[in-house]
């Protein structure tokens, strides 16, 4: 007799379930590995690097505080544009209203 697909799919997912959760804890283990342990760093290349590092993570941060106020402008005149256009209809209504009833 053949499995059903729904004992097939039960059976896939207990699997990737168990999968993730293995994984999860493989991330968490305190096992570290030296890969090369006559691998040394040297403390002025570290500063230098910390240093471009710093760097580059102020560029990052005022570009993103750069594109936030670009989008903080853009909203504030799209809003007014869109007042603007409420204001408009509102007049060309009451305008055709004007007109029907006491024309």
């Amino acid at each position: 007799m053949t499995e059903k697909r729904s004992d097939y799919r039960k059976k896939i997912k207990h699997k990737k379930n168990k999968q993730f959760l293995n994984s999860i804890k493989t991330a968490f283990e305190d096992n570290e590995v030296d890969v090369n342990p006559a691998f040394t760093r040297e403390t002025e290349k570290d500063s230098s690097v910390s240093e471009s590092v710093g760097r580059r993570e102020s560029q990052q941060y005022s570009r993103t505080q750069d594109i936030n106020q670009l989008s903080e402008e853009k909203g504030l005149r799209l809003k007014r544009k869109l007042n603007h256009a409420i204001l408009i209809v509102l007049t060309l209504i009451i305008l055709v209203l004007f007109a029907l009833f006491h024309l």
